[in-house]
């Protein structure tokens, strides 16, 4: 899991698709498809913000009434166990 600010690994190779984003990882020659929402996501994980300010962000994006907090730890917690976030 991430931490509770968490950030982009150092190193990683990123590449912008229309659709999203390939995330790749050259320490493991392993390849990452992004969707839109996990590509923001992801961008968004600089080390300023945390969980909450992103499914805030999402919200305000994309129109939500809720923020989509759940969703986004999810999404954290996969790119962390995936080694791309610290």
């Amino acid at each position: 899991m991430p931490s509770v600010l968490p950030s982009v690994v150092d190193g990683l190779e990123v590449n912008e698709l229309p659709e999203g984003l390939i995330v790749c990882d050259p320490t493991s020659d392993l390849i990452h498809y992004l969707n839109s929402t996990s590509a923001i996501v992801f961008t968004l994980c600089d080390g300023t913000h945390d969980a909450s300010e992103i499914a805030d962000f999402i919200a305000l994006t994309v129109d939500l009434d809720e923020p989509p907090l759940v969703e986004v730890e999810g999404c954290l917690s996969a790119l962390g166990s995936k080694g791309l976030l610290q």
